[in-house]
Formats: C-alpha cells, structure tokens, sequence
C-alpha cells in the first residue's frame, strides 16, 4: 500500500512537472505569461455557447498578457478547456441549423475588447458539424463513458441555445461561413467593414468565433491545438479577427 502511495504521489508530481512546462511553453510562443486560472475573465464567458456546449469545464494551460494593435490594448488569455460534460462521459451539440458539438477538450482564446458587442456567433464548416460520437477507444478507456454504457444511459443532449442568438443562420455569409446572432444589421456592418477579408484569409477548418460583451472567442470545434505553436498559431489567428472587429466598430463609430 505504501509503495502504491507512493508511485502515486510520484506520478501526480510528474504530471503537474510536465503540465508546468507545458504552460511556458505555450506562454513563449504566444508572448504571453502563465497564468493560474481564468478568475480574470468577464461574466460574459458564462453566458457564450461555448460555455453551454461544455457546461462549464477545467482550464489546463492558461497564458494571459496584454497585447497593443492598432485598434486599442487587447487583453489575451489562452487556455485549453477540458468540459465538464467530458469528466461525465457525454457531450452535446448546439441546436442550432445546421448543429454542429465540439471536443471534449478544446483549446481557447479570450480577447477582451473595449467594445460592448452584441453576441454574434460564427462557424467554418468542419468536423464538428458531423456530430461524431465518441469512437470505442474514447468510450472504453473513460470510466465515465464506460459506466454510462452500462447503464444505457444517453451519451449525447442538445445544449441549451443562449437566447441571444438565432437558430437559423444569417444568409450572406462568405464560403464555408455560417452565423447566428439576433443582431443581422450589426454582424453585415462588419462584414461590409473588413471583416469579411478575414474570415475569407483563415483557412483553418471547423472555427468557431464568438462575440458578446466585451469579448472575442475563438476556439476549434472538434480538435484541440495541441503543442506551443499550435496555441500560438490560434492566438495570432484571434488577433486577427479582433483587429478587424475593432476596425469595423470604429468605422461604425465614426459615421
């Protein structure tokens, strides 16, 4: 018993070790710093569909810093999140037309603005709108899953629709671009100001964007950005899309 006590402590020690590296690993390549949790963010998090797809979750690797564009400081926390449906083996997808589910871990990066937007929510097509169930390795080396199997109980729900978008999709989209929101004449003000260039420049499939609040998301639907560069690459690709929001916004501003 000792022994197993041991090699315990042992292996929980190695994981926080190689976690720990992990995060400044993914901190230097994003230029950002390691952060502990993500108390900092804004309520408005609670409130996305990324938080009702996921059911709130458990963040591994937060960096976070301040970063000058052109447009204003933006404040960038980046983070993988493991959902809280994940650590009770099931998953959900979005009712929205068409649904699409996400990872049950999922890599993220929160922009904060200083712009108060209206939630508008955007997805690339991709995996995640195949609504795939977890395969059979997935289900038997998770004790969770395993046990739901076993009692026969549902391993996937529709997650509850935030009602601050629609279910349908705004038409006028570019390819492979779909959104939701109950404010169409804001999102084709930013479309016609400069955002439709970048989403036409990302070629990164099945990218989910949202805005509410004073915050840009962006996160992959079914996959997660494993390793430093990856999350780095993410990060660079929501700056991207938050110059142009805050570009499109301030056109708006001034007319």
């Amino acid at each position: 018993m000792i022994g197993g006590l041991a090699a315990g402590g042992a292996a929980l020690v190695g994981r926080a070790l190689v976690n720990r590296r992990d995060q400044g690993s993914a901190a230097r390549a994003a230029g950002l710093q390691p952060a502990q949790d993500l108390s900092h963010l804004p309520a408005a998090l609670q409130h996305s569909a990324l938080w009702c797809l996921s059911d709130g979750g458990f963040e591994r690797r937060v960096v976070h810093g301040t970063l000058a564009r052109h447009g204003g400081d933006v404040i960038v926390t980046a983070f993988d999140l493991e959902t809280l449906r994940e650590r009770r083996g099931e998953w959900a997808w979005l009712p929205v037309e068409p649904p699409f589910r996400i990872a049950g871990v999922v890599s993220v990066v929160a922009c904060e603005v200083a712009r108060e937007l209206p939630h508008v929510l955007l997805k690339r097509a991709g995996a995640g709108d195949e609504l795939a169930d977890d395969n059979a390795l997935q289900r038997i080396s998770h004790v969770a899953k395993s046990v739901r199997d076993g009692l026969g109980v549902a391993r996937s729900y529709p997650a509850e629709l935030p009602p601050t978008i629609s279910t349908t999709p705004v038409a006028g989209m570019p390819e492979s671009w779909r959104a939701y929101t109950t404010k169409p004449d804001f999102l084709a003000a930013l479309l016609s100001q400069g955002l439709t260039t970048a989403l036409a420049a990302i070629t990164r499939r099945d990218l989910v964007i949202e805005l509410l609040g004073g915050l840009v998301l962006v996160y992959p639907a079914a996959h997660d950005a494993p390793g430093a560069d990856a999350l780095a690459d993410l990060t660079t690709t929501a700056l991207s899309l938050v110059d142009a929001v805050l570009a499109a916004t301030a056109h708006s501003e001034r007319l």
